[in-house]
């Protein structure tokens, strides 16, 4: 058994931590290991350097190259009984941690997170909603169902294999919402469909939404027990509105979706650095798969962030997601939520030309460089990397 703290594939320092969870590495192992043959007939003719040094590797120790997490455990054992597709989806975790470790451009991005609305209904205190010159034109708006197609079409033709909704707003105040989860699962090559939500808009036919529409993961930011205290740190929400929407969301997976590939986890911001984690997790996994908290990032106005020059390592993000707002704007990342580090805009050109165009190149090779210290906002987001 793997105890592992690390539920995501990235080096941040700061992350989301498994409560009390444990990971069953050996039996992931075995289940691959039992299927060599496949596997090496899946690659036969293929010139995926990747996917080929993990089955060697695999073949030569008998074991995954890198630790699983609670999440990749919990999609393999959803899926296996399509061998093939949980093969390709350790190639593509493999990749990204690769990208993310090692610093790889693959010449696309391995993840994509596309911004269907940037307003919020919330203003938690540690998120940059709080901060009223961003909540006002021209940061606020709503993604044309048209543009998300174009975007969407790319991403599989490129062989993006993972989309999350989300990012500065709430994903689900977008009217056509569903409609854009009936269009991602119709793409055979998109098979990592994840949602970041305040689970405060899952209405039922929402709910049938992401449970029909092959969702892989749906993260629900919830972060107390106690109902005065979540509605402190979630202000605006209504707690038993939250907790009955959770209710509904695996209630409705119990009783209509019962071989649904879904992970419902519920993820909490430790604030105050005072939550019971066991009583949190306690209340929240009735209604869930995973429980998660993490302490927070100073991400509530970057801008005004005291510099952290120890923080110089480069970002892991650079190399292994694109951000995409509701406007088609491209950014590296959500802590620069003002776009002071934007490199293009979907509108006018294409994924992959934006990804390896001149602006996000030097961007790179400052961070390796140790010039991070000397751009805004990276030289004060705070955010460490594992070398």
């Amino acid at each position: 058994m793997n105890n592992n703290k690390n539920p995501g594939i990235g080096f941040g320092k700061i992350t989301q931590f498994s409560i009390d969870e444990k990971i069953d590495q050996e039996k992931i192992e075995k289940l691959f290991l039992n299927k060599i043959n496949e596997m090496e007939n899946y690659l036969q003719g293929s010139n995926d350097n990747f996917a080929q040094e993990l089955l060697d590797y695999l073949k030569k120790n008998k074991k995954i190259k890198f630790l699983l997490n609670k999440h990749e455990e919990i999609f393999i054992i959803n899926n296996q009984n399509d061998f093939i597709k949980i093969f390709k989806y350790l190639i593509f975790r493999y990749k990204y941690m690769r990208c993310s470790k090692d610093k790889i451009n693959l010449g696309y991005p391995p993840y994509l997170l596309i911004e269907p609305v940037s307003a919020c209904n919330l203003r938690c205190p540690f998120c940059f909603q709080t901060d009223t010159s961003f909540t006002r034109k021209p940061y606020m708006g709503v993604m044309k169902f048209d543009l998300f197609k174009e975007i969407i079409d790319e991403a599989n033709d490129l062989g993006i294999c993972a989309i999350t909704l989300a990012s500065r707003g709430e994903p689900t105040m977008h009217k056509q919402f569903a409609e854009m989860l009936e269009y991602i699962s119709s793409k055979k090559n998109i098979f990592e469909i994840k949602i970041n939500t305040n689970g405060n808009y899952l209405t039922e036919k929402i709910c049938h939404a992401i449970l029909k529409n092959k969702v892989t993961q749906i993260i629900i930011s919830a972060d107390h027990y106690i109902k005065k205290d979540y509605e402190r740190l979630r202000l605006n929400s209504d707690f038993k509105k939250t907790v009955e929407n959770v209710d509904r969301l695996f209630n409705i997976r119990k009783k209509y979706y019962s071989k649904s590939i879904i992970e419902i986890r519920i993820s909490g911001i430790d604030n105050e650095k005072k939550l019971d984690r066991e009583k949190f997790k306690e209340f929240w996994i009735k209604r869930s798969d995973h429980v998660t908290a993490s302490f927070p990032e100073e991400r509530w106005n970057t801008y005004k962030n005291k510099k952290t020059p120890k923080a110089n390592d480069p970002c892991v993000y650079l190399w292994e997601r694109m951000y995409i707002w509701f406007d088609g704007k491209v950014n590296p990342c959500d802590l620069d939520y003002k776009s002071y580090l934007s490199y293009g805009n979907f509108k006018n050109n294409g994924i992959k030309e934006i990804w390896n165009n001149k602006t996000i190149s030097k961007l790179r090779n400052d961070h390796l460089e140790e010039k991070r210290k000397n751009i805004v906002p990276c030289d004060r987001c705070g955010l460490e990397f594992n070398k």
